[in-house]
């Protein structure tokens, strides 16, 4: 009997060990999981400041492309007006040319005539 009480007294011992190991692994256990729920936590902080903050970039880049666009029509406007009015100035400046070349003519001729009739009209 006494082999017997010695031997449960053994299994106690034993029992009371692998409790002891399994509530330090429980505490260990539970502290991991402590710490995962503050990483999951700073996690999700994290996610939703950086979804916020690309929702806001998205919306900046939009407005960007908007901008850009109304830059574009406006510098492609203004081209169209300065190339007609490029056009104006050419065809303006032609027509000059020829009223000049015209003008320089009749003046070639009103000189020339100017001393054939002065050159009759002085005889000495």
């Amino acid at each position: 009997m006494k082999e017997t009480i010695f031997e449960l007294e053994d299994q106690v011992e034993q029992h009371r060990a692998v409790k002891l190991h399994n509530n330090q692994l429980i505490s260990e256990l539970e502290s991991s999981v402590i710490k995962l729920e503050e990483q999951k936590s700073d996690l999700e902080r994290q996610l939703k400041t950086l979804t916020k903050q690309m929702k806001e970039e998205t919306e900046e880049w939009r407005r960007f492309q908007a901008d850009l666009q109304t830059a574009v029509v406006v510098a492609n406007d203004i081209k169209c007006e300065a190339q007609q009015e490029l056009r104006t100035v050419k065809r303006k400046l032609l027509e000059e040319e020829e009223k000049n070349a015209r003008l320089q003519k009749e003046l070639g001729d009103v000189q020339g005539h100017g001393r054939v009739v002065t050159s009759r009209a002085a005889p000495p």
